[in-house]
């Protein structure tokens, strides 16, 4: 039952009680003319009276009351007390322009006249039961008096408390008391002293008593005007600074404190329609927190209200107060129009921003149904109160958002402990979107996991279990829906009535609110958090925050789960492959290998039949060495088959990618032309076994009836291949180490020998010193050199010798290693031929390149100087086939001549004429010959040491022996390199002639 309700039923209760007893007593009862003229001087002096607000209007009619009760009986007393309170109770709302309702027309007319039935009948009652019947005199008196004011209060006070509560009577109380006893139980003797006038001194001067009366009930009405209007003035300050530290001293709660605000207002203004409305911190939600409706406290209200909609919502836009006077007059006028719609509308008002700022958080409104209630002295003080109400409901919000806050964080962390403890997917997120329900009240929850290729999985739900089936199967694109927006753009969506976004799929017809938010861990995009609500408006900022938080938890705990889910997996595919490396470990034999190879695949991961396929590097095709699954027949009719990659296009792709390929069984004879067995349905994967980056063959293995091989699978299969490829290498490697060896003895003996082709100490020549150095680049090489003495000549140009001439060459040959030898020694052995029979160095050298030419048919060549030097006068005749110019350097001055004549390499054509020429060494002269190896020598910035380096070499050390400017050119070499080895063969041959020899 409402308060108003109550309130009504009490009126009629209470005065259908004071009439029925009014009436039960009507036999005493003589309606004369001059108690019509006691209920005329009722009505007058009540309408005299004043009001202090909120109370009622306090006047002297008690005493006219009284003296009728005293003068003509209690009973015609009771009748002018009903019959003016009922009827000036009626005309009370038309007399003060309040609501003309049920309630104020006519129940509470009805409880008024009741009431003063009760109060006269029941002190004549208590005065007869304390004094005697028939009692007269003044005791009597007294007691009516008294027993008149109490029943008149208390009904007041009983009818407050119905139509405000608590609250609604203090403030009453308040304001009530003062005037009360001072205009209503103070004056209440007067009525013995009227009683008096009207017995002993007649009507007349009763008449003039009646005005004296009238005339004090207008100078009380003037003087509590007065007295209002000054101590409204000196308790203004007052008011306000205690309203001011009440407010500031308040708790630190949003309602508590509007109630604080409301009492405390009702202290300085009229407060019987009152409203203290606050605006939601986002959004146009508006809260009526404190509603008084003419004295009636109502319960909280909250509507959507937008900026500039009615007087509060221009009031928000504005930050502007209103005072209204009369809105029948001013409608027209004002800058914006009430919103509501009521048949009773108030005919005045102050409206009051709560500003916070340039903030509007909320307004403080008065009203009152008579016009020109208020004045600008109420706008001041309720706006001044208004400022102090907004900074204290500002600092109270704060507060409760930070207490909040915290209860959400503890709740937080409280769910974060519970999901972490959770390592299994398939029991987190179950138990995920229970707790989400069960601590934070948010239904129904969802999650959806992203999967490869976009798709959002749904896999858990707070749903029934008939709604939960709807939703098993339902797939999602990134990007489709509030869903698939927020797993796309990693930012969180809320939507507080999806029937007015276009974004939304519907899933529940009655869904109305929802908020989506991304499950991220790092940059990557694991899933959605969802939540749905069939209320509008459901969701706020402080739910998106708790939704944020969440979110990345539970992110952390999926990522976790996964984790682990991954290490176990992890722990069983080491233990799988630490069992497949123990099996290759313990076979010692190329044989035993293959056959472990191919068993341990069905053994570890059950497929039906494997193969061991090598590659042929030479052929370019596929060779199976083992398999397993094949009876002996069809084995052996496989092995050593060498399978042509234009064949078996899947093993081609599988070789050229270095992936492995997957592909259906029913495929098999693009992998084996020759199907060893028949066909049947499943899976057939390609794995290739790889080393550095080179295909050393493949694994084939074939599972029957299988749909498709699992990550896990597909992942062990891999490190099955790299355990197997790396024992298969570490076979095949120690088979080319054993091969490698036996090569390189065999090179070492090759290096002996071809060193032993080599002259084994330079000659002594007398007033000549000759040094030589031979470096090759590998165990043997392409360089040579040679000394040897020729059958002294008539002449030989233009010198005539009597000493044997002295014969030396030094060559290089174009390639390297051991061919470069075997050549090389060819070539050492043709130029010795065709130079010992004394022949000029050109004629010898053209001899040994057909002779070359016509016994090799190589693409080799050799590159040589051979010189011929007459040591008793120092003539040196040369030739030059197409070899590095040696340097002569003059001791004289330092000049250097580069020997060369016309003529290319030996062996490129089978006729070649080789030009010759002469020189002549003067005493200290120094003659460097060289192969590339020397001036292409490269730095760490790939810079070749070049001639002109060699020649500075030279010049420093040209006034040294022979042997000592070798070994300055080598050193110089070995420092420019960084002692990198050597690219190219070194070979080195410098003849000096004696300083002295003249």
């Amino acid at each position: 039952m409402s308060r108003e309700l109550r309130l009504i039923v009490y009126c009629f209760i209470v005065g259908a009680l004071g009439w029925l007893w009014l009436l039960s007593s009507a036999s005493g009862i003589i309606v004369t003319p001059i108690l019509v003229f006691f209920l005329f001087m009722a009505l007058l002096i009540e309408s005299a009276g004043f009001r202090v607000p909120p109370a009622d209007p306090h006047s002297l009619v008690g005493v006219v009351l009284l003296t009728a009760a005293t003068a003509f009986g209690p009973e015609s007393g009771a009748l002018v007390a009903a019959l003016s309170g009922l009827i000036f109770g009626a005309a009370a709302p038309l007399f003060y322009g309040r609501a003309r309702t049920l309630y104020l027309l006519v129940a509470r007319p009805f409880l008024r006249s009741g009431v003063r039935a009760i109060a006269i009948l029941s002190g004549a009652a208590l005065a007869d039961a304390v004094l005697g019947a028939p009692a007269d005199g003044f005791e009597r008196f007294a007691l009516q008096a008294v027993c008149f004011a109490l029943v008149i209060q208390s009904a007041r006070a009983i009818r407050e408390y119905l139509q405000g509560g608590s609250s609604g009577l203090a403030t009453w109380w308040r304001s009530a008391w003062q005037p009360m006893l001072s205009a209503e139980v103070a004056p209440l003797p007067l009525a013995w002293l009227g009683a008096a006038i009207y017995r002993q001194l007649g009507l007349d001067y009763f008449v003039l008593a009646c005005a004296a009366l009238l005339a004090g009930s207008l100078s009380v009405r003037r003087a509590s005007r007065r007295v209002q209007l000054q101590r409204r003035s000196v308790r203004e300050l007052g008011l306000l600074n205690q309203t001011s530290r009440a407010i500031n001293r308040a708790e630190m709660d949003v309602e508590a404190l509007c109630e604080l605000i409301y009492r405390e207002t009702s202290k300085i203004v009229d407060t019987s329609s009152f409203h203290l409305g606050l605006f939601a911190p986002s959004g146009d939600t508006y809260t009526l927190v404190v509603r008084v409706q003419d004295r009636v406290r109502l319960p909280p209200l909250t509507v959507q209200l937008p900026a500039g909609d009615g007087i509060i919502g221009w009031m928000r836009a504005t930050g502007h107060s209103l005072l209204v006077e009369d809105f029948a007059v001013e409608m027209n006028q004002l800058p914006a129009r009430p919103r509501y719609q009521s048949e009773r509308p108030p005919r005045s008002g102050i409206y009051v921003p709560l500003l916070t700022g340039d903030e509007v958080i909320g307004t403080i409104s008065i009203q009152s149904y008579r016009p020109r209630t208020f004045s600008t002295d109420d706008l001041r003080l309720l706006s001044l109160i208004a400022d102090q109400a907004a900074v204290a409901i500002s600092k109270a919000r704060t507060y409760d958002s930070a207490q909040l806050r915290a209860v959400q964080l503890a709740a937080i962390h409280e769910v974060s402990e519970r999901i972490t403890a959770i390592l299994e997917i398939d029991n987190l997120l179950p138990s995920v979107v229970h707790l989400i329900r069960e601590r934070f009240g948010y239904h129904p929850v969802h999650i959806f996991l992203q999967e490869p290729h976009g798709r959002l999985v749904f896999r858990a739900s707070t749903a029934s279990l008939a709604n939960l089936k709807q939703f098993n199967d339902w797939t999602l694109r990134s990007g489709s829906g509030l869903v698939g927006l927020a797993a796309q753009d990693g930012q969180p969506i809320l939507v507080n009535d999806v029937r007015a976004d276009p974004r939304y799929i519907s899933d529940d017809r009655n869904t109305r609110s929802e908020m989506a938010v991304p499950l991220r861990f790092g940059n990557e995009s694991l899933g959605v958090l969802d939540v749905q609500s069939e209320l509008p408006n459901r969701f706020t900022d402080a739910d998106m925050f708790v939704m944020q938080t969440l979110a990345g938890q539970i992110a952390v705990a999926i990522e976790s789960a996964r984790a682990f889910t991954a290490q176990r997996e992890e722990a069983w595919t080491i233990n799988a492959l630490l069992q497949v490396a123990e099996n290759l470990a313990r076979v010692s034999s190329l044989s035993d290998l293959l056959l472990t190879i191919v068993r341990l695949p069905p053994l570890l991961l059950g497929c039906d039949r494997c193969y061991c396929l090598a590659w042929n590097r030479t052929q370019g095709g596929f060779v199976p060495l083992e398999v397993y699954g094949l009876n002996d027949e069809q084995r052996l009719a496989l092995i050593g088959k060498r399978i042509e990659e234009d064949a078996a296009p899947p093993l081609a792709e599988a070789r050229r990618t270095l992936a492995p390929v997957t592909l259906r069984e029913t495929a098999r004879p693009a992998v084996f032309p020759s199907p060893p067995d028949p066909i049947v349905d499943g899976v057939i994967l390609l794995q290739p076994l790889t080393s550095r980056g080179a295909v050393l063959g493949m694994l084939v293995a074939e599972h029957d009836g299988a749909t498709a091989l699992s990550a896990r699978a597909l992942t062990l299969y891999a490190g099955v291949a790299n355990q197997v490829a790396g024992a298969l290498e570490s076979a095949l490697l120690a088979q080319e180490a054993a091969e490698a060896s036996r090569l390189e003895e065999e090179l070492r003996v090759a290096r002996e020998i071809q060193t032993a082709l080599l002259p084994a100490h330079v000659p002594a020549v007398p007033g000549w010193d000759v040094a030589a150095d031979w470096r090759s680049a590998r165990l043997v090489g392409g360089d040579f050199y040679d000394f040897w003495r020729l059958p002294i000549a008539r002449s030989v140009g233009s010198a005539n010798l009597d000493v044997p001439p002295f014969g030396f060459v030094i060559a290089d040959v174009s390639d390297k290693g051991v061919p470069a030898a075997l050549f090389m020694a060819l070539s050492r052995s043709l130029v010795r031929a065709a130079a010992l029979d004394g022949s000029s160095p050109g004629v010898a050298l053209s001899r040994a390149n057909r002779w070359i030419s016509r016994d090799t048919d190589s693409s080799m060549f050799v590159t040589l100087f051979y010189g011929v030097l007459h040591t008793e006068r120092g003539v040196l005749r040369y030739a030059c086939g197409g070899h590095n110019p040696p340097l002569l350097m003059r001791a004289a001055d330092g000049d250097v001549t580069q020997l060369t004549t016309p003529g290319i390499a030996l062996g490129v054509l089978d006729e070649a004429t080789i030009g010759e020429a002469e020189v002549e060494m003067h005493p200290g002269d120094v003659l460097v010959c060289y192969t590339d190896g020397v001036t292409e020598a490269i730095d760490d910035a790939e810079e070749p040491f070049d001639v002109v380096r060699l020649i500075e070499v030279v010049a420093r050390h040209r006034t040294r022996s022979a042997a000592e400017i070798v070994h300055a050119i080598v050193a110089a070499l070995q420092a420019f390199t960084a002692q990198r080895p050597p690219f190219d063969d070194i070979t080195l041959v410098v003849i000096k002639r004696d300083p002295n020899d003249s």
